[in-house]
């Protein structure tokens, strides 16, 4: 029962480090921002790293997580942090609540990530801003928590199937490493460990 309830528990929690905050990891996703972008709900919002970083450039932030910890501890970095199920998020949040939502390496862990995306659309009042692995990067680093993956192509699809245009959407290098690699895994791993980091896909979107 007790290796149960932990299996369950890495289930929903996820991979988070609760000690291992490094809000500089995400000033990335700062440039994908648009300029008429005011106000921003961080969903999964963890530690509350991206929270603090929006908060110091000026944006009306607030936050939502499913893991109590995660809520108790972002919370000393920004108040306006919520418990929320993003399966459920319009239960939470009015209709076009915000000018963006931020979604970042959050989709990828929940049983059912297109109605997440669609509850998303519903709370959003022009732009979500996604970040997930792409494909090949659970080639690399798998994860038990990761229940889906994407590559750019699917992850077009996924978004604008929603309901979104895709404004831009990039894809990091490790896509396009030789076919030969994939003969090599050991290999493959190092060099990928050396030369692409992160492995993912970000996506910036607008409601149709």
């Amino acid at each position: 029962m007790k290796y149960l309830d932990r299996y369950l528990k890495s289930k929903r929690v996820g991979h988070i480090g609760y000690d291992n905050w490094k809000p500089e990891k995400n000033s990335k996703y700062l440039r994908y921002i648009p300029k008429d972008v005011k106000t921003v709900l961080d969903i999964g919002c963890g530690l509350g790293e991206l929270l603090w970083i929006l908060k110091k450039e000026g944006y009306n932030v607030e936050g939502c997580d499913f893991d109590k910890v995660c809520i108790e501890r972002a919370k000393k970095v920004i108040r306006e942090v919520n418990f929320a199920d993003v399966q459920k998020l319009s239960k939470y949040y009015p209709t076009d609540s915000f000018d963006l939502i931020t979604c970042i390496h959050v989709l990828e862990h929940l049983p059912h990530a297109y109605e997440a995306l669609i509850e998303i659309r519903k709370v959003t009042k022009k732009y979500v801003l996604l970040a997930v692995p792409n494909t090949r990067y659970i080639t690399v680093d798998g994860r038990e928590t990761h229940l889906f993956s994407w590559n750019k192509n699917s992850l077009n699809s996924f978004i604008e199937s929603a309901g979104f245009k895709i404004i831009s959407l990039s894809e990091d290098w490790t896509n396009f490493i030789p076919n030969i690699l994939r003969l090599t895994p050991v290999l493959s791993k190092i060099l990928l460990r050396a030369f692409y980091d992160p492995f993912e896909l970000i996506a910036l979107a607008r409601k149709e």
